[in-house]
């Protein structure tokens, strides 16, 4: 016999009650995947067909598997349609069970062809689980409605839990983040540095939050460094403007201190030509006492006015100076040309004049001048000792240092200074 009651209780029979099942399972699995993505309708009624067909398969082998368990007494409790299903050929369920197995196949095969031509749920999340940014969406009240890889590595590196409460966990990113220009910047537990960005989306009315995270450690290291660094120079600049303020200040004090200086050598002058007017009235021009006298009075009054003399520099003016006081200046060598040589001649005439006749008691000065050197002596009474320099001797020694020359004094068997200059 070959009917499905001759291999009752056989390897064969519960093969095909085994075959039965996984058809079973697999169709409806089949099914439940061409509804989700949305299959035709043709699609969808073969599958639904073809899980009928297996249902219908697998209940009939169900029920013949109950008759081993009754009586013969008991038989009539099956119909004549069932009697007849079980008499059937045992190779027809074979059969029917390859077909629908074949079937079940095609539709797998023309699902997945589908799911990959075709834009389906699967494929979106799995987009959205590749991006390497991430993205949360949720509701109103903070339900997740879709969330990628990323975003939940993230929400686990900030809270140490899976993301589950939006509402909460952009509360976390507030209270632990940075905020700037909408945008929040948090630094996890890993050291890594996300930038956080909240958007509304609407959708057939509804609105819905949009949350994206982008890592950008590198950008905010650099940005960090950057602001390192413009701090740095805002503090070089404020010590460069401190600078500039003090030498200003410096620069202020010292042309003050060179005009008392200068005023000083000036009114030396003056004094000492009135005294050796007083000494010796034959021997001094009252004339010329009286005008030196009246500019000099004229300018500590803020009355003096520059004469406009534009031939007479300052060396010609202390010579004249000089002979004022009756001190005779001998040049030996030639007067140089370059303004700034020829001004500091100027300013060391002036002092050695001055001296000579308030401290040595002599009326005459020799200069000797070369190339890259200077050296004034006078016929007074040599100095008693050292000779301590200030006022124009120490201010005539700043001015030569300040010009790249080195000054000498020297007070034994005689007066000397001397001045080498290395001036272009």
């Amino acid at each position: 016999m070959t009917s499905l009651q001759s291999i009752s209780g056989s390897l064969l029979y519960y093969l095909i009650g085994i075959i039965a099942i996984l058809l079973m399972i697999g169709q409806t699995a089949e099914l439940f995947q061409a509804i989700r993505y949305r299959r035709e309708k043709k699609h969808l009624t073969v599958s639904a067909i073809n899980l009928l067909l297996c249902f219908a398969l697998l209940i009939v082998i169900m029920d013949f598997a109950m008759t081993r368990f009754i009586s013969p007494e008991d038989e009539w409790k099956f119909q004549e349609f069932e009697w007849a299903m079980f008499a059937l050929p045992w190779i027809l369920y074979a059969g029917t069970e390859l077909l629908s197995f074949a079937v079940m196949i095609l539709l797998f095969r023309s699902n997945i062809k589908y799911r990959n031509t075709h834009l389906t749920p699967d494929a979106i999340r799995q987009t959205v689980d590749l991006l390497p940014a991430g993205i949360c969406i949720s509701d109103d009240e903070g339900t997740v409605l879709l969330s990628n890889l990323k975003m939940n590595a993230i929400c686990r590196g900030l809270t140490g839990h899976l993301l589950s409460d939006a509402n909460r966990f952009t509360a976390q990113i507030k209270a632990n983040g940075e905020s700037q220009n909408n945008r929040t910047f948090v630094k996890l537990r890993s050291g890594t540095v996300c930038q956080f960005e909240q958007s509304v989306l609407t959708e057939s009315g509804r609105q819905y939050s949009c949350l994206t995270a982008i890592d950008v450690t590198e950008r905010y290291r650099v940005t960090e460094e950057l602001k390192a660094k413009n701090a740095h120079l805002q503090e070089i600049r404020r010590r460069m403007q401190a600078v500039s303020d003090l030498s200003g200040d410096m620069f202020v004090a010292q042309e003050e201190a060179a005009a008392r200086a200068a005023l000083h050598n000036q009114l030396g002058q003056v004094l000492l030509m009135g005294r050796h007017y007083l000494e010796h009235p034959d021997d001094t021009d009252a004339n010329l006492v009286y005008i030196t006298t009246t500019q000099m009075n004229a300018f500590l009054l803020g009355e003096y006015k520059e004469p406009k003399n534009e031939q007479n520099d300052l060396l010609t003016e202390v010579l004249w100076m000089a002979r004022s006081i009756c001190v005779t200046v001998d040049i030996n060598g030639s007067l140089p040309e370059q303004a700034s040589k020829r001004t500091i001649l100027a300013h060391a005439i002036q002092e050695c004049a001055a001296n000579t006749v308030k401290h040595a008691h002599g009326d005459r000065l020799n200069v000797t001048l070369s190339e890259n050197e200077i050296v004034i002596t006078n016929n007074g009474n040599p100095p008693k000792g050292e000779i301590a320099e200030s006022g124009g001797l120490l201010s005539l020694r700043r001015s030569v240092e300040e010009a790249g020359g080195t000054m000498t004094v020297q007070s034994q068997p005689e007066f000397r200074l001397t001045i080498q200059w290395n001036i272009p």
